[in-house]
């Protein structure tokens, strides 16, 4: 049976506390982001409005992969910094405990935090990524007269056809004072206008039509003198069909058995991407250990400013280097390992600059009474 000390219990569930809080800031501004990208979404009749609390959610799904190290880095940052405002430190350094003390509860918040990301990569996030690129084709393929919005101009998918209706029924199967754009290929744009606007529906076809009641259509380039003029009684007009062919899957989306092994070089990339975020959440949390170690006269965000200018790099360097490898600029056997190396030196680093060297063969530094008695 494992037997945890009081200080590790202590150290832990300071530094979860203070991690969680980080998380759920830092997810609260994100979602935000996201829900306002969402609404310009729905204000623009490319998204119903039933569907936005969805898309939102399964948004956040990814959003924690990449926010869990970034919280797990300043949540123990700030943990520490108060330890050493408080003077909790100096107690518990004048009571023997020394950097490896410290540092052995801070793996293990690491540890849980490498959990979590594993069970996203794995299975959340690629599951999330699949579900939302089959609602962005529900989307996509569901009749885009449920998405007018009466006032409001509102463009296809594939840009070719813009419509405008002024008002419509509540079922909006009727519109009124109807104005549509379309172009095709190398045809030449055509504008239609009428009075009315019916919406219909083939059983047998699935074919979506408008059929237009008492207006005009004008085919001819705009600003040239050429055009054509038709006025008519009832038009029809046929919504093209999407495409039928199987999407192809995101990178997002792929399962980690389809990565492993696959001779696709982007495919490869991925995979070095997911392993990656792991293994980037448990070495800042080993940072942030000597990273916030503060002076006496040092405030207790003094290091945050660092913090961040650390992290900013090596976020963008993995970034960097999973295009390289996807791009073959770098082989796929280097994968993102020389930027998680340079932190691992950089950690080092910090620690022999605290203590010197003689922590990697001791687990806590003596205090000087301590070095007295030994040496008596």
């Amino acid at each position: 049976m494992i037997r945890v000390r009081i200080l590790d219990r202590y150290l832990i569930k300071e530094m979860l506390l203070t991690c969680l809080a980080v998380l759920v800031v830092l997810l609260v501004i994100m979602i935000g982001n996201v829900l306002g990208r969402s609404l310009s979404s729905v204000t623009d009749g490319v998204v119903q409005a039933d569907m936005l609390l969805i898309l939102v959610g399964v948004k956040s799904i990814n959003l924690l992969v990449t926010l869990i190290p970034l919280g797990l880095y300043l949540g123990i940052l700030l943990a520490h910094g108060r330890f050493y405002r408080d003077n909790e430190m100096s107690v518990m350094q004048a009571c023997g405990v020394g950097w490896g003390d410290l540092l052995r509860p801070t793996a293990l918040i690491g540890l849980i935090g490498v959990l979590m990301i594993s069970l996203l990569t794995v299975f959340a996030s690629p599951w999330a990524a699949r579900y939302e690129q089959t609602l962005k084709e529900e989307i996509r393929d569901q009749s885009a007269l449920s998405l007018v919005t009466p006032g409001k101009f509102i463009e296809s998918s594939d840009g070719n056809t813009v419509f405008f209706a002024h008002r419509s029924n509540p079922e909006r199967t009727q519109f009124n004072d109807v104005f549509m754009y379309r172009q095709k290929g190398e045809s030449l744009p055509a504008v239609d206008s009428a009075r009315i606007a019916t919406y219909q529906l083939d059983p047998e076809t699935g074919d979506e039509y408008l059929i237009f009641t008492d207006g005009q259509t004008i085919v001819g380039t705009p600003g040239d003198a050429e055009y054509t003029i038709t006025e008519f009684k009832r038009q029809g007009i046929l919504r093209p069909r999407p495409s039928t062919a199987e999407p192809r899957l995101i990178l997002k989306g792929k399962r980690l058995s389809e990565l492993w092994g696959s001779p696709d070089i982007e495919d490869q990339a991925e995979l070095q991407w997911r392993v990656s975020i792991p293994l980037a959440a448990l070495l800042l949390a080993l940072l942030a250990v000597p990273l916030s170690y503060t002076s006496p006269r040092e405030g207790r965000f003094g290091k945050i400013a660092i913090a961040i200018l650390i992290y900013i790099p090596y976020a963008n360097l993995l970034v960097l280097m999973r295009k390289w490898i996807a791009a073959e600029t770098i082989p796929p056997w280097l994968g993102l390992w020389p930027v998680h190396f340079a932190v691992c030196i950089l950690i080092v680093y910090l620690l022999a600059q605290r203590v010197g060297w003689k922590w990697l063969f001791k687990s806590s530094v003596k205090t000087p009474a301590q070095a007295a008695i030994g040496g008596a």
